[in-house]
C-alpha cells in the first residue's frame, strides 16, 4: 500500500486496535498469477506472537491457495468519506478521507477438528457477546467438515490514517466540520478520526 509520510499510522497499539475493532477483513491470496479474495471476518491474537485466525468454506478455492502460496494478505478498512475542495480555504481536488491497515504474513492451513470446534466457538463468541439469547455453538462435528481453517503469522503492517493532514489546520477543521454535519455514520465516523488528531 502506497502511504505518504502525512498519513502513516506507526503506532502499532493503535494498529492492532483498529484491526479488532474492523475485524471483518479481506484475505488475498495469489493463484498462478492471478489475484483472488474473499470477505471473512477475523480474529486476531496477541500472544507471543501476532495472529489472526479464520476459517474458509471448503468449497472456496481459496483455501488451495494457501496451501500452494503461504504468502497472504489481509486487509481491514475503517470509516471513509469524500472530501469536496469547496471545503478548502484555497485550492484543492476532490480526494477521499479513509482509514485501513494491510497484514501481511504467513499462513499454515488447518483441518484439525478440535482447532476448527474451538475457533468456530470464540469467533461466535465474540460476536455474540453477552447479548441475549446469544448463540450457543451446538452442532454436529461432522459440520467442521465443511470448513477449513488458517492462522497467520503477522510479519508486517501497514496502516494508512488519510484524514487531510496534508492540508491546513483551517482546512482540516472545515473538512471536520462538514463531515460532522453529514446525515452519513460513516462521514461522522471520520471526522471523529479527524478531531482526534487536530
Amino acid at each position: 500500500m502506497y502511504i505518504s509520510k502525512h498519513f502513516a499510522e506507526h503506532d502499532q497499539a493503535e494498529i492492532l486496535r483498529f484491526i479488532a475493532a474492523h475485524a471483518f477483513g479481506t484475505l488475498v491470496t495469489v493463484d498462478a498469477g492471478v489475484p483472488c479474495a474473499s470477505h471473512i471476518p477475523f480474529l486476531l491474537e496477541q500472544g507471543e506472537t501476532l495472529t489472526l485466525s479464520g476459517h474458509l468454506a471448503k468449497a472456496n478455492p481459496q483455501w488451495q491457495h494457501l496451501v500452494a502460496n503461504p504468502q497472504v494478505l489481509a486487509m481491514f478498512q475503517g470509516a471513509h468519506a469524500y472530501v469536496s475542495p469547496t471545503w478548502y480555504e484555497g485550492t484543492g481536488v476532490p480526494t477521499w478521507n479513509y482509514t485501513a491497515v494491510h497484514v501481511y504474513g504467513t499462513v499454515r492451513v488447518i483441518h484439525d477438528t478440535a482447532w476448527l470446534k474451538a475457533q468456530v466457538e470464540h469467533l461466535s463468541h465474540y460476536y455474540e457477546g453477552d447479548t441475549p439469547n446469544a448463540w450457543i455453538p451446538a452442532y454436529p462435528d461432522k459440520m467442521l467438515e465443511a470448513i477449513v481453517g488458517f492462522e497467520i503469522t503477522i510479519e508486517s503492517l501497514q496502516a494508512k490514517y488519510k484524514l487531510s493532514q496534508n492540508r491546513s489546520a483551517a482546512d482540516q477543521h472545515n473538512v471536520m466540520q462538514a463531515l460532522e454535519a453529514s446525515s452519513s455514520e460513516n462521514e461522522r465516523g471520520v471526522a471523529a478520526l479527524m478531531a482526534q488528531r487536530l
